[in-house]
């Protein structure tokens, strides 16, 4: 299926549920939407469209808001979907229910982001040691490390 196949399907079955959809090249593709969209959309790319791998999740703190984005592959063809949250309650919806792997992924994202991950079976930390502080995501834009104290700040 070409990007121009997949960008029709997705008009057609989102319409303006779809924020944005941009075609990057010949083989990959971005879709922006909103949280609560966000089940619908990731149902219509496995069902309709045939994304039924997701190679993983990256969160990602753009410095006005944090943002999940969901990496779904077919044949060469590389759809990535945008979901962005506020920094001050960062939350987003699970999507185990469409993509079960998706488990470890939003563990991680919440490790290391700060998202929470609504209806998640297990957010206890997957990457960062128990005793981490709460409240403290590495990769976020405001953490700070001071090497010479060996302290987060």
């Amino acid at each position: 299926m070409t990007v121009d196949e997949i960008k029709k399907i997705i008009e057609q079955k989102l319409g303006a549920k779809a924020l944005e959809v941009s075609v990057k090249s010949p083989r990959q593709m971005f879709v922006t939407v909103a949280p609560d969209n966000l089940i619908e959309a990731m149902g219509v790319f496995k069902r309709d469209i045939g994304l039924y791998h997701l190679s993983t999740i990256t969160g990602r703190d753009t410095g006005e808001k944090l943002e999940a984005l969901y990496h779904l592959a077919m044949e060469g063809t590389e759809l990535t979907v945008r979901a962005q949250t506020d920094r001050d309650n960062p939350r987003l919806p699970t999507v185990t229910p469409v993509y079960p792997g998706a488990i470890f992924y939003e563990r991680e994202v919440h490790d290391l982001v700060g998202i929470d991950i609504d209806g998640h079976p297990d957010l206890r930390p997957l990457v960062l040691p128990e005793d981490w502080p709460q409240g403290v995501y590495p990769l976020r834009k405001d953490w700070k490390y001071n090497r010479e104290k060996g302290a987060i700040e």
